[in-house]
């Protein structure tokens, strides 16, 4: 390791979770990757009684285990926040793709976009050191079952990207549940379970499928809030419950409030004035540019539900009001579908625009 490099890794119990701070022993400025909400306060001692300026915090992806504590200390450091360009956040100071560059002090880390894990994941490359996030962990690597994953994506980041790295570049893993600090380029080509040498890209997809893995526990809450850079979204009125990690209110609830909240249909034209009709007093935007650009004029500080046939496109719609940086938006559960059914009320004219 390069001595004029400030090294810490850290550990978060509950999630098994890595937060590395590093620093450059000259200019004090110093990168922290992947902290944890929980964890917090103990980063950002650490970094004041070391005398650090922290100037950047760089997430490996969105997590779906914990809540990232990227924008909490972004509020207390000034420091700026760094994730994948591929998920189009509003939130993060610094959009990153693969081969740029990240420089504090004498030091320069290199980002390399390894997907698979999730769409977004980045691992970061310092001198003999990466940081895998949940790309490659000791004797494993992350699951491929959600967020953009892609078994066959994983492969390729893994095999191509990373064992393309020296065999004694130490690798430093987002989580480990067994103990380990770390491993190395070289240990895990020879004796990766998942990703050795001698598993073909068949075989790995094989694995993958195979594993058929609960969720994790905090889901729900973390990936909205991590789209927000760990910010917890704000509702004034709803009660809200999360469906594959998305903000969404029920039928009964929105029926309950109706006037107190704007809703947006994203649904077509024809679709809005079909069989089953649509909210009274509700917004026809379609879902793609016509909401892009309807989101645009949009003050991010109201509350909005979005509504379509069965859930899933308001699922979509929501997700890109919060990456616009929206913080009260939800998606009507089970769409109109579910809004009948219960014989709430609905118009079939065209209403706002």
């Amino acid at each position: 390791m390069n001595k004029k490099l400030i090294f810490h890794q850290l550990f978060e119990k509950e999630t098994s979770t890595y937060t590395y701070l590093l620093g450059d022993t000259e200019t004090k400025e110093a990168v922290l990757i992947d902290p944890v909400m929980e964890t917090a306060q103990r980063d950002i001692k650490l970094i004041e009684d070391l005398g650090l300026n922290l100037k950047f915090i760089l997430d490996t992806h969105v997590h779906a285990n914990h809540i990232t504590a990227s924008g909490e200390i972004r509020k207390n450091t000034g420091a700026k926040v760094g994730i994948s360009s591929a998920y189009d956040m509003a939130c993060p100071d610094l959009h990153l793709d693969d081969g740029q560059e990240i420089k504090f002090g004498q030091h320069t880390i290199k980002v390399i976009h390894t997907p698979g894990h999730t769409s977004g994941c980045l691992s970061y490359h310092l001198d003999n050191m990466v940081f895998t996030g949940d790309a490659l962990l000791v004797g494993g690597c992350g699951r491929t079952d959600f967020q953009g994953g892609s078994s066959d994506m994983l492969f390729h980041s893994v095999r191509d990207r990373l064992f393309s790295l020296p065999e004694d570049t130490i690798v430093y893993p987002a989580h480990d549940y067994k103990g380990f600090t770390k491993t190395s380029v070289g240990m895990e080509k020879l004796l990766n379970p998942r990703l050795n040498l001698a598993i073909s890209n068949e075989q790995f997809t094989e694995i993958m499928a195979s594993l058929k893995l609960p969720y994790p526990k905090k889901i729900q809450e973390a990936v909205p809030a991590n789209l927000q850079c760990g910010l917890p979204l704000k509702s004034e009125i709803f009660s809200t419950s999360f469906i594959d990690g998305i903000p969404a209110v029920t039928p009964e609830d929105l029926q309950m409030n109706l006037g107190h909240v704007k809703i947006i249909d994203v649904r077509g034209s024809d679709e809005y004035n079909n069989e089953l009709g649509h909210i009274p007093n509700s917004y026809l935007a379609t879902l793609g540019p016509q909401l892009d650009k309807r989101l645009d004029d949009e003050d991010p500080k109201n509350e909005i539900v979005f509504v379509c046939r069965s859930g899933k496109r308001s699922g979509e719609a929501t997700k890109m009001a919060i990456n616009k940086g929206f913080e009260k938006v939800y998606s009507l559960q089970g769409g109109m579908l579910k809004w009948n059914e219960l014989r709430f009320p609905f118009e079939r004219d065209m209403g706002g625009s």
